[in-house]
């Protein structure tokens, strides 16, 4: 009876029938081995381009089936059969590499310094009746000291989430959607707010986001000096969950530290406040209506191939 309980509840988490008895026989470096593998194999699933969905599962099979590292009661390929499957590959795909230069490369515009940027674009389904505006600050490229930017952002988002959310969603009632947090884009970490509206148009939304920002540092400074409160629920919070070296560089963050960070990558006036707003307007809404905010706009894309062909880019760690 409890045999029968364990392999359906294998079977409910997609494994193969047959893996319990395979199970018994290998040691724990076996197990942890094979569960990495299969991890790899269904992480690879979500790189599968569009018009091909299944790929990585075809090469799965075609790469690993019968090899010494990957196979069970299943899998009936031996390993000559995988080798000349193999061989087939090799002898089809005989054209040579692409120079690493003519790869395709993912990489990351690197905001000039204070820049303030925009984008409008209107929906693409014209029964849409709401608005959205997504306000992006680039913060720094990750590095070295990469876990206490980490722990700085996750920390800011922790104080800052609640009050952004009462202040737009319950007192202003600006929409339905009102949401801040950290992004991490290609290791490069930034940080978002976003509000979607079917009352408001994009313009008065950007502008109450703004305001909103700039509250900020009075926010900081209203918090106690030990900054106790935050801290300790943050703590709790994370505690079972953050790796140790992050707990460690958010448990010592103090206020004066935090103020300084706002101040270096929000404050208007510095020069490392580099963000970009992207405002997507409803089926109902008037663009013409960008021409009133000229002063919290730098620059309008209105290109945005033009724009990326005269930008900086981060280097790029991604092929």
């Amino acid at each position: 009876m409890d045999e029968d309980d364990g392999e359906e509840e294998e079977d409910s988490d997609g494994s193969y029938e047959g893996d319990d008895e395979e199970g018994d026989d290998m040691d724990e470096d076996e197990m942890k081995e094979k569960g990495e593998q299969q991890t790899k194999k269904a992480a690879a699933s979500f790189l599968d381009p569009p018009e091909a969905q299944g790929l990585a599962h075809f090469l799965e099979h075609m790469l690993f089936m019968g090899s010494n590292s990957c196979v069970n009661e299943s899998m009936t390929a031996t390993r000559n059969e995988a080798v000349n499957i193999s061989r087939i590959f090799k002898n089809s795909l005989t054209t040579e590499p692409l120079p690493v230069k003519s790869r395709h490369r993912e990489q990351i515009t690197c905001f000039p310094l204070s820049a303030k940027l925009v984008r409008d674009v209107n929906v693409k389904n014209k029964s849409e009746t709401n608005s959205v505006v997504e306000l992006y600050y680039q913060i720094e490229p990750e590095e070295a000291q990469s876990t206490k930017m980490k722990a700085m952002l996750d920390l800011f988002h922790e104080i800052i989430e609640e009050p952004l959310f009462n202040q737009l969603r319950t007192k202003e009632q600006l929409g339905y959607v009102v949401e801040c947090g950290p992004r991490f884009t290609y290791r490069v970490h930034g940080f978002c707010f976003c509000v979607q509206s079917s009352k408001y148009g994009p313009v008065h939304l950007f502008g109450r986001i703004d305001n909103f920002i700039k509250d900020i540092e009075g926010l900081l400074i209203r918090l106690n000096n030990s900054m106790k409160s935050p801290l300790e629920i943050i703590e709790a919070v994370h505690v079972c969950l953050l790796p140790q070296r992050s707990r460690r560089a958010k448990k010592h963050r103090e206020k004066k530290d935090v103020i300084s960070w706002y101040k270096t990558y929000f404050r208007e006036s510095s020069p490392k406040c580099r963000r970009l707003a992207v405002r997507e307007w409803r089926c109902d809404t008037n663009m013409k209506e960008t021409q009133t905010d000229l002063k919290s706009v730098q620059q309008v894309i209105a290109d945005a191939v033009a724009f990326k062909s005269t930008s900086q880019f981060y280097p790029s760690l991604c092929y």
